[in-house]
């Protein structure tokens, strides 16, 4: 299992979200809000933008939760199941694959 980031851009700040899954049943999530550093020294209110990305946070968690027994399977430990909607993720992955099999270039001197 490896960790996990996803980025969410807004205009005035970026939301850094980390997952770390340690079982099929148990992840640990961070997040961090990153404002800019005029928003910052403007001394503006966010926390209405941190309590809205909490709630989302917060519901996609539940989400998963509902999701997590499902890790279990067999189809899971051979690498999940996709929908054709994520084909680009299973581009990503089969591009990891190759690039992890390849050897590793001679280092130069």
């Amino acid at each position: 299992m490896k960790p996990t980031v996803f980025i969410d851009l807004v205009p005035d700040h970026v939301i850094l979200h980390r997952m770390f899954p340690f079982a099929e049943d148990r992840t640990a999530v961070e997040c961090d809000w990153l404002y800019a550093p005029e928003v910052v020294e403007s001394g503006a209110d966010v926390s209405e933008s941190v309590e809205l990305f909490h709630r989302v946070n917060v519901q996609d968690c539940e989400a998963c939760e509902r999701t997590q027994p499902a890790m279990a399977s067999r189809a899971s430990r051979a690498g999940g199941v996709l929908v054709s909607t994520e084909h680009h993720i299973e581009t990503f992955h089969a591009w990891l694959r190759r690039k992890l099999s390849e050897p590793s270039p001679a280092p130069e001197c």
